[in-house]
């Protein structure tokens, strides 16, 4: 009876263990399955991201110049009004340089509405996957196309981590599925189980009256079956 308890303990373990098994089985397989398809939506993006950092870096370069003559008059100016010059003119020089950076910087913003919308599209790529991917920082408030660039690089470097984290994991995946359907077919059929449960069950009373010769685990033995156990008392 003991023997038959023990081996309904090891039954019910063994249940368990399947359910747990398939649960698991179906969480890596999803990450097996949907890895290729958000590393290469991630790369889309990356792809795009690059092309708009390209871009920003052209018009850094572009506005190079037009921001120099900006602080050259601004330094003409305060230089005018140091010495006891009239600054007007310096001053109205120093406006008309601002204007001209900020008449190109209007493309400028275009283009890091592109990249903030595109950071918003690899945040949403990111929030789906069946596991954490870290979210990439927020495009900063700064008009400058220097500023952008480097957010465009940082968000570059984002697609870069997700891209190895996602490899990292689907060949993870790969080998906790291996290992997952060895143990489950060590463990056997669940319906085999099941039975061999329901069986066990029906063989062993609900009740069982130990002889005060039984070992002290034997109680303990059959509780963890589920049994009631009863030592029979002294003559």
């Amino acid at each position: 009876m003991l023997e038959l308890a023990d081996e309904l303990v090891a039954a019910r373990a063994a249940l368990r263990r399947l359910q747990t098994l398939d649960r698991a089985i179906a969480h890596e397989q999803a990450i097996v399955e949907r890895a290729p398809a958000l590393a290469a939506a991630v790369g889309d993006s990356r792809a795009r991201i690059e092309r708009i950092a390209r871009a920003l870096e052209q018009q850094w370069v572009d506005q190079g110049p037009l921001v120099a003559l900006w602080q050259r008059a601004a330094e003409l100016a305060e230089l005018a009004e140091g010495s006891g010059a009239d600054p007007a003119e310096y001053r109205a020089g120093v406006e008309e340089a601002r204007q001209r950076v900020e008449s190109a910087r209007l493309g400028t913003r275009e283009t890091l509405a592109s990249l903030c919308s595109e950071r918003e599209t690899l945040v949403d790529l990111l929030l789906v996957a069946p596991f954490d991917l870290d979210a990439p920082a927020p495009v900063r408030d700064d008009g400058r196309p220097e500023a952008g660039r480097r957010d465009a690089l940082e968000l570059i470097g984002a697609c870069d981590r997700a891209l190895a984290v996602v490899e990292e994991q689907r060949q993870n995946g790969e080998r906790r599925l291996s290992e997952a359907f060895a143990e489950r077919a060590e463990l056997g059929n669940a319906n085999q189980i099941e039975a061999r449960i329901a069986a066990l069950q029906t063989a062993l009373p609900e009740l069982v009256e130990l002889p005060r010769t039984a070992p002290p685990s034997a109680a303990q033995r059959l509780q963890r079956a589920g049994l009631r156990a009863r030592v029979d008392p002294p003559a």
